[in-house]
């Protein structure tokens, strides 16, 4: 029984560890500037593809060296990648991607709503204020345009809210 609760213990360690690793450096790699064309043709399904792909290369580049511990953790990411496509597949969580300094696209937030903008902390005012449409959809074109480098944008409704923080080119 000690044995079992002990590899219990390891697998669900490693595992853990390894999905929140996965998700710390994904969104460091969000800040760079070469991630810009990934993201502008992934959308929000970027995480997803990422991890899958990064799982895939892995277990083919290596599958027959690899220790039981790393194919646990190159298999969690994996699946990571697909609970995050299949989340966005069926607009579970709500997402948000600057398309330029001066387009922003989000998706999954309420229906027919009106949206808010935060760039960097602050909001941003149009005249018009931008709403989603029956999909929860919304491309905003801001008043005036970001600078290039890492900004922190969150979008919202009333009821759902999308926040990245990604460098923009």
């Amino acid at each position: 029984m000690a044995e079992v609760l002990r590899n219990w213990a390891m697998a669900v360690g490693v595992e853990g560890a390894t999905m929140a690793v996965f998700d710390y450096a994904v969104e460091q790699l969000k800040k760079q500037s070469f991630m810009v064309g990934m993201i502008k043709t992934l959308k929000q399904y970027t995480d997803g593809v990422l991890a899958v792909g990064l799982s895939a290369v892995s277990i083919a580049l290596a599958a027959a060296r690899m220790p039981e511990i790393a194919v646990r953790a190159v298999r969690v990411i994996g699946s990571l990648g697909i609970k995050k496509l299949i989340e966005n597949l069926a607009c579970m969580k709500p997402a948000v991607i600057a398309l330029d300094t001066s387009n922003i696209e989000a998706f999954c937030l309420d229906a027919s709503k009106t949206v808010n903008v935060f760039v960097d902390e602050s909001e941003v005012s149009f005249q018009t204020p931008p709403s989603t449409d029956s999909k929860g959809y919304v491309k905003i074109t801001l008043p005036s345009a970001l600078s290039k480098g890492s900004h922190k944008i969150l979008v919202h409704t009333n009821f759902k809210a999308a926040y990245t923080e990604q460098y923009v080119s």
